[in-house]
């Protein structure tokens, strides 16, 4: 059945095929419209697929762990488990090379068609290698640095580009004396080098060759994006960019295009659809010279009469593509992945960062518009950005907070954004206290605007009482909605088709959340302003204070004297243990804050604070920072409130105020005992585990240290306090604290300050706060440059432990990024609430729908409750634009009907 205000689909669109469907677009990108160009190529590469897999042994079938699994000159990449089993994610279509390497086991490649929403399955086998073991010749250490300078150089060339490269692993190379005094290299494992530039960490899989009278032989890069670092990311940026506009690959989707002005001689390119998805065939005239941005020269041909590339430019296979000039000199270790996403690079390197492009603007939708207390809020925020692009530059920190009449802040909660969208739920508390409350959704940056937040009157009553209803205005825009059926029967499945479409009739990427409510339980309140209107552009303020672009969230806190009077001090933190450890001093007036928090869930602080005359000052405050509205909001109406047609039974209600006659009881303390959560790390499995229980540690850095060195073959402690040097590979280990990186020269956002050595990352610890020390001898390319020489990982006690150790100290417990957990399990609290257990007035919500385009329709499914009844479906989201989209449908029936009073 098709609902109320959905376009109309004739069967001709149907039927159309995807391929039909795709050579339409092309045609359309073929034309060069600059504005669907952009769009439609993007579309297209959003559409991805998932490979997965087990690999075993082909002679025993036992799984083989920590096996590399990759496509070649990208950034897929991953390790098999413990059980041998591997999974890379956002495929994009197209015929890709995937490559399976592990030490002591031969090389397996196979040819792989990845299909948009299809998960892959492989079962893997890999043969031992023969002769897979080399004899080191024994030279001095003077000797190996000179061959390993050389390997470098080899693979990385001279000059002064070469310094921002760091060979990560040298350890790792066996050097082999010969006859005639050469030297032959091999190496354990694969080189890693890390750009410092780019922001990228190559491994290079190479087979052995003779340094001096040979050059590195069939070479294979995968890529590995190291953490982000906002001080470093223009620059990286710019680089990327700068490596992508001059490889061949840039030129390659010129032609795909029809962009001929960067070639000296007519192209002529040809661009045909091939059988399989995400693979064109392109031609033109060969050999075909190219003039880089440089001045330069280039040249690019191919074998055979065409060449079968991806839409982005890169060969399906990179041997069928012949280069000469200067591209046959580019080292793909200054160069950029295949999968370089080019065209938001370049966009972004170009766009004007003004007030209009800066701006983001919220619109949150709500399961509902009333609740009972203890119920849950389902929330998901939509941003809209002066510019697309800026989604990814812009807030990532939401706060959410459930204000009542009095402006008396009830709950306060910050939500990660991820990709311009927001989404969880608020657990109400059991209140007794009723009535009107205003949820407000905001991002401090967007407070600088004139839209400057989104509020949204929420009414929260007893079980007995509901909003007056209002008449439904079923309405849609580019949101359609089909069922199964005219009518359903109580307690029946129902099927819905969502489609998302433009004024064409052709499927929009779209991004969206549905709730689905029993119009016996629910009552329908439209919105108080419709996401058009908050979604619309919106001008920088002025005269007043500027918020800034919060990247992680910030802690706000005050000192207090006994008698509640703010007192300047020194304050020292331990944030989740040891895993932030920030010492700073108050303003005058108390105030201080720690900046640049993103612990999810709950976390911990341990605070001690003196004055200025080193008293200890014992009353803290601490909480999540806050921005306050500067809206009034006692201009905002409610619906009038009524009874419900049906009461239910007087014992079943909320908490209420005590009556005459009865009493409180007094409090029961129920312990709380956290337990250490402490799982396993992302390094893997540790080389060497160390338990403090058996070191016999005096309490000193020093004797722990020579403790541990006593333990741990290999670590070197020398020096004496404060110049203690600790050597583990060559160089000082980087130091995890419940596997937050603690020291490092680039430091970290939890790791207490960068450059940091290892005794002073465990001064700042109590050491008899540490259960054990898990070590990793071997080079860990997760952490980049920091892991080049090996981890020294410290697990810490339980909180429970911990505050019993840290004398002085005052424990706070806060709240960090809250987790988006499943509908249907956070549903589960009902049970916990005989008033609540009966009902299920949301019976479905879903925030996380989208739609890349490939899609004609979404479907979802869920039951009814047992009553019959209207349904009502309504729909919100946003383009891959910014653009809103909306639709509001009933099921059963046309309207509503008010609850008979």
């Amino acid at each position: 059945m098709v609902h109320q205000g959905e376009f109309s689909i004739s069967s001709q669109f149907s039927r159309t095929s995807r391929k039909a469907s795709q050579i339409q677009l092309f045609q359309l990108f073929l034309a060069m419209s600059f504005f669907l160009l952009n769009f439609l190529s993007s579309s297209l590469l959003a559409q991805t697929g998932r490979l997965g897999g087990t690999i075993v042994s082909s002679a025993t079938a036992s799984p083989l762990p920590e096996i590399h699994v990759f496509i070649p000159n990208t950034t897929f990449q991953a390790f098999s488990d413990e059980n041998g089993n591997f999974q890379l994610t956002n495929l994009p279509e197209g015929t890709w090379e995937l490559q399976v390497r592990g030490l002591g086991w031969e090389k397996f490649s196979q040819e792989i068609q990845v299909i948009a929403g299809i998960s892959i399955q492989l079962s893997i086998r890999l043969n031992k290698q023969e002769n897979s073991s080399f004899t080191a010749s024994d030279l001095s250490k003077s000797k190996i640095n000179k061959l390993t300078k050389a390997l470098k150089e080899a693979f990385v060339g001279e000059g002064l580009e070469r310094e921002q490269i760091q060979f990560l692993n040298p350890d790792k190379l066996i050097f082999e004396e010969q006859q005639n005094n050469s030297y032959r290299v091999h190496a354990t494992e694969p080189l890693f080098f890390s750009n410092l530039e780019t922001g990228y960490l190559i491994s290079v899989y190479f087979d052995p060759f003779t340094l001096d009278s040979s050059t590195p032989q069939s070479l294979t890069y995968v890529y590995f994006e190291l953490p982000k670092e906002e001080h470093l990311e223009e620059g990286r940026r710019a680089a990327r960019l700068k490596g992508y506009l001059s490889s061949p690959r840039h030129y390659i989707a010129q032609l795909m295009e029809g962009k001929t002005t960067d070639f000296p001689t007519p192209a002529n390119p040809e661009v045909a659809f091939t059988s399989q998805a995400g693979v064109y065939q392109l031609s033109f005239t060969k050999p075909l010279e190219v003039t880089l941005a440089d001045g330069s020269q280039g040249s690019l041909d191919y074998s055979g009469e065409i060449l079968l590339v991806h839409l982005n430019g890169s060969p399906v296979a990179s041997d069928q593509l012949v280069l000469g000039g200067v591209f046959l000199n580019q080292n793909p270790i200054f160069g950029v992945p295949a999968n370089f996403n080019a065209e938001r690079m370049t966009k972004l390197a170009n766009l004007e960062k003004n007030d209009l492009v800066m701006q983001e603007r919220i619109y949150l939708h709500t399961d509902r518009k009333h609740y009972w207390p203890a119920e849950n809020i389902y929330f998901k925020a939509y941003l809209s950005y002066g510019s697309p692009l800026m989604a990814e530059e812009l807030s990532k920190v939401l706060h959410l907070e459930l204000v009542d009449g009095t402006g008396y802040e009830w709950i306060h909660q910050v939500v990660e954004i991820k990709g311009g969208v927001a989404q969880g739920h608020l657990s109400l508390p059991d209140l007794a206290e009723t009535g009107n409350f205003y949820l407000r959704a905001y991002t401090a940056w967007g407070l600088n605007y004139e839209q400057e937040e989104f509020i949204l009157p929420i009414q929260i009553l007893p079980h007995q009482f509901q909003p007056a209803p209002f008449p439904i205005a079923s309405a849609s825009k580019k949101i359609s909605v089909f069922s199964d059926k005219q009518n359903y029967e109580p307690g029946e499945q129902v099927r819905l088709n969502i489609l998302t479409l433009d004024e064409e009739g052709k499927p929009l990427k779209s991004n969206f959340s549905v709730s689905v409510l029993d119009g016996n339980q629910a009552v329908y309140v439209p919105d108080y302003q419709g996401i058009e209107s908050l979604l619309q552009l919106s001008k920088r303020k002025s005269g007043v204070e500027e918020y800034p672009v919060e990247k992680a969230f910030e802690l706000a806190g005050k000192l207090l004297d006994e008698n509640g009077v703010p007192i300047p001090g020194s304050i020292k933190a331990f944030i989740n243990g040891y895993e932030d450890v920030r010492t700073l001093k108050s303003a005058k007036d108390g105030t201080f804050y720690f900046p640049d928090i993103n612990f999810t869930s709950d976390f911990e602080v341990s605070l001690q604070a003196s004055d200025q005359n080193a008293r200890p000052i014992r009353v803290i405050q601490l909480d999540v920072k806050s921005y306050p509205t500067r809206k009034d909001l006692n201009t905002i109406s409610f619906p009038k409130i009524v009874p419900r047609g049906k009461q239910p039974d007087a014992a079943i209600r909320p908490i209420q105020s005590l009556q005459p006659g009865e009493i409180m009881l007094e409090e029961a303390v129920v312990e709380e005992k956290k337990e250490n959560s402490i799982g396993p790390m992302i390094y893997g499995e540790p080389d060497k585990v160390v338990f403090t229980e058996g070191m016999n540690l005096g309490g000193t850095t020093l004797q722990f240290l020579y403790a541990l060195s006593a333990q741990v073959a290999g670590l070197r402690v020398v020096g004496s306090p404060p110049n203690v040097g600790v050597s583990f590979r060559g160089g000082e280990p980087l130091v995890l604290i419940n596997g937050a990186p603690s020291n490092g020269s680039s430091g970290t956002t939890l790791g207490g300050g960068g450059g940091r050595s290892v005794y002073e990352v465990l001064e700042g610890i109590n050491i008899f706060n540490i259960e054990r020390v898990e070590v990793i001898r071997r080079l860990v390319p997760m952490y980049g440059d920091l892991g080049r020489n090996g981890v020294i990982s410290l697990i810490l006690k339980s909180g429970e432990q911990r505050q019993k150790e840290l004398n002085n100290f005052t424990l706070l417990k806060l709240q960090g990024f809250a987790e988006s957990l499943p509908f249907e399990i956070t549903e589960g609290r009902r049970k916990f609430y005989p008033y609540l257990k009966p009902f299920r007035p949301t019976i479905y919500w879903n925030p996380t729908l989208t739609n890349d385009g490939s899609k004609l329709s979404i479907p979802i499914e869920f039951f009814l409750n047992e009553k019959s009844g209207p349904i009502l479906v309504e729909v919100r989201g946003i383009t891959e634009l910014g653009e809103p989209i909306s639709g509001t449908f009933v099921l059963n029936e046309p309207t509503i009907e008010p609850e008979q009073k």
